[in-house]
């Protein structure tokens, strides 16, 4: 959580942590406008109780199981989830994420972060670590030599 606040994160939650969901509240009252969910198996019912009215809604990039969560929820806030996933971009659409994280990047407003570094060579490592780990720091890349 210190590598979040470090690059620069204003308020960072662990879901694991109890009374997470009370800090979120009573930080912002009115609920959370926009939520960009890694693990929605675990977490998504917990999401789109603290979203808000009419403007809230869960970005979902990350999931590992099944779902169950209350629609009323959604329904009462008039709130939405949304899928993401780059499999279906275009070469425009990279273009044009390219440029904006690249602009972001640049004002030092987003500050990636290199996790583990892989050789090629030893990518069934790396897939077992994205598979199989509790929690990452940065990114996992593949180094092609």
């Amino acid at each position: 959580m210190s590598l979040v606040k470090s690059t620069g994160a204003d308020f960072v939650f662990n879901h694991r942590e109890e009374n997470y969901m009370e800090k979120i509240k009573a930080l912002n009252p009115e609920g959370l406008e926009i939520v960009i969910e890694m693990l929605a198996n675990v977490n998504l019912a917990n999401d789109i109780q603290i979203l808000k009215w009419k403007k809230g809604r869960v970005m979902v990039v990350g999931n590992r199981g099944e779902i169950e969560i209350n629609a009323r929820f959604l329904m009462a806030k008039e709130t939405s989830i949304t899928g993401v996933t780059l499999f279906t971009s275009d070469q425009d659409d990279f273009n044009l994420m390219y440029s904006h994280l690249n602009a972001l990047i640049t004002k030092r407003t987003v500050k990636p972060v290199m996790g583990k570094i892989y050789p090629i060579h030893e990518a069934h490592a790396a897939q077992y670590d994205v598979i199989n780990n509790s929690g990452t720091t940065g990114r996992l890349t593949l180094k092609i030599d």
